[in-house]
């Protein structure tokens, strides 16, 4: 390894795997914790006491209370659980169109708020920055989208 990389450049590639190593880490740290305590809301059913007041949250929405599993578990966890949940419910019949759609961008604009939140926050980002940027960003689209739809009658 001498011959190939001169030993500065040693230094900065050991330098970059610790780095990478340490985030990692923390990423495993962080995530593992998030995907179990998912499992033992989807195992145990505890799911249903927190919709009524997830459904409350997202009135401005103008979703049904059946599209609100998806955009929790986007929200908590992540898009592709969330979307998962997502393609479930609508395939089931428990989404129609106009939720389906709402549900996809919001989550596509604002998800895994827990998760990647925690692991910036890791790496040194400012917590409420985040939050409320990703946060702001995403009400303010899904109202507008919101109201757009709400004068077209197609999707229902």
């Amino acid at each position: 390894m001498d011959a190939l990389i001169p030993p500065a450049q040693q230094n900065e590639l050991l330098r970059s795997l610790l780095g990478f190593l340490r985030v990692s880490g923390l990423v495993f740290l962080i995530v593992t914790p998030v995907i179990t305590f998912m499992h033992v809301l989807r195992t145990y059913q505890w799911f249903d006491p927190l919709l009524e007041p997830i459904h409350r949250l997202f009135f401005w929405m103008k979703i049904r209370k059946e599209s609100t599993v998806a955009l929790l578990v986007g929200i908590l966890f992540g898009i592709a659980y969330g979307g998962g949940v997502l393609m479930e419910e609508k395939q089931s019949g428990a989404l129609n169109k106009r939720d389906a759609l709402l549900v996809g961008v919001f989550l596509s604009l604002c998800h895994a708020l827990i998760e990647d939140t925690l692991i910036f926050v890791a790496v040194g980002a400012n917590l409420f920055v985040i939050l409320f940027v990703r946060i702001a960003f995403a009400v303010l689209v899904l109202l507008l989208l919101a109201r757009i739809l709400s004068r077209k009658s197609s999707l229902s």
